[in-house]
């Protein structure tokens, strides 16, 4: 197996921190969450969405370049690394990637991921009055965008037990990587 890192992207619940601790375990890669980099480097914030409310998307795109690119530099043991739901929308985040490893793109079926999404309520992502509708064409917009970008996509299927998943997601990598 090819030793770089790998990147799990994929929309919001589509298991990118679980999965990405389970694949790493039986791999044999460490695993970190591009969330927790990132907050690392906002202090005083003391939460990702409190730091994108105040200083806006495009300010928070460059964190997240700027979190990968500094624990890029001091890492030469191979990572899963499990990325934000937004991360199609940043293509210099991309960029970073693709140069240092290859991008899985985690693709679950859009009913099982509202299902997961509106478990705990309508998020304010989501249109409440309408919150299918709305989910429906974030997950148009970012399935495409993954398809395209992606260098291994694995469809996951909806088991009931999340270890069964990442079993199934490990003997893909182990073929695809």
């Amino acid at each position: 197996m090819n030793m770089k890192h790998l990147y799990f992207c994929g929309i919001k619940h589509s298991g990118k921190s679980t999965l990405g601790k389970l694949a790493a375990q039986a791999l044999g890669y460490s695993w970190v969450d591009l969330d927790d980099l990132v907050l690392q480097g906002i202090a005083p914030y003391r939460s990702i969405r409190e730091f994108y409310q105040e200083a806006g998307k495009k300010a928070f795109m460059e964190e997240e370049v700027r979190a990968l690119k500094a624990f890029l530099n001091t890492r030469e043991t191979p990572y899963i690394i499990s990325l934000g739901g937004g991360t199609s929308d940043n293509q210099a985040l991309i960029d970073v990637i693709k140069q240092s490893g290859k991008l899985v793109y985690l693709e679950v079926k859009e009913p099982v991921l509202l299902q997961r999404i509106l478990a705990g309520g309508v998020p304010p992502f989501l249109d409440p009055s309408d919150p299918a509708s709305s989910f429906a064409s974030l997950y148009e917009r970012r399935h495409a965008r993954y398809s395209n970008i992606c260098d291994i996509m694995v469809r996951l299927p909806n088991y009931p037990d999340v270890r069964d998943t990442a079993h199934f997601l490990v003997e893909t990598l182990k073929i695809e990587v």
